[in-house]
């Protein structure tokens, strides 16, 4: 984009979602130490990368008007490159057609 174009900003985080905590005394007074060793041990062959995005990560990106009105009409399967999509595209209708389950299908069977 050139400088000083209309442009939008995009800011998404995308956090893991925990229930409120119960803690009762039980658990503050229990040794926790093999929970945290097993814990460790599962985490000490993974890529720190992937540990802490599967707690928080983050994107942020400047959009074009084309690309900031084809954000707004599907955020979630947008993708800049693809550039604004010329027709509506039934996602749904093709998942059924391979079989798929949708959360807007009773139990249809595959076709």
């Amino acid at each position: 984009m050139k400088k000083g174009a209309l442009r939008y900003s995009v800011k998404i985080d995308v956090r893991a979602a925990y229930d409120q905590l119960e803690i009762s005394l039980a658990d503050l007074v229990r040794d926790h130490r093999a929970e945290i060793l097993a814990l460790i041990e599962r985490m000490k062959h993974k890529d720190p990368k992937e540990i802490e995005e599967t707690v928080y990560k983050n994107f942020a990106f400047d959009l074009c008007p084309a690309c900031q009105r084809a954000y707004i009409r599907e955020p979630l399967r947008f993708h800049p490159e693809m550039g604004i999509p010329e027709s509506d595209i039934d996602i749904d209708g093709f998942l059924r057609s391979l079989g798929v389950k949708t959360d807007n299908d009773e139990d249809i069977p595959p076709a």
